[in-house]
């Protein structure tokens, strides 16, 4: 392989990288503010999200209108996390480099 391919190769995989720790951090984020805009009469600790808050994230007849809206914003964090986390496994296997 060239050096500037190499170079080209390397610079991807950066920025793939970090595009996903950011997008890691903003499903995290926007989660827990999802899961703060819960509807009033939900108990978070209670038998409908069996006892975990964060499955309040899996039905949406548990949260408000802007809990919606964070939920969307997660889950588009997320999937932008598994392509970039995707796209840096495939570019290891076009490379060569995953063993």
């Amino acid at each position: 392989m060239s050096q500037v391919l190499a170079g080209a190769v390397l610079v991807a995989f950066v920025v793939m990288w970090l595009t996903a720790l950011i997008a890691l951090l903003a499903c995290v984020f926007f989660a827990i503010k999802a899961i703060r805009r819960a509807c009033p009469g939900v108990n978070l600790w209670g038998r409908d999200t069996l006892w975990n808050p964060a499955n309040v994230l899996l039905r949406s007849t548990m949260l408000t209108d802007e809990g919606l809206r964070y939920r969307r914003k997660s889950l588009k964090s997320l999937g932008i996390f598994i392509a970039c986390a995707g796209g840096m496994l495939l570019l290891a296997a076009i490379t060569g480099q995953l063993k």
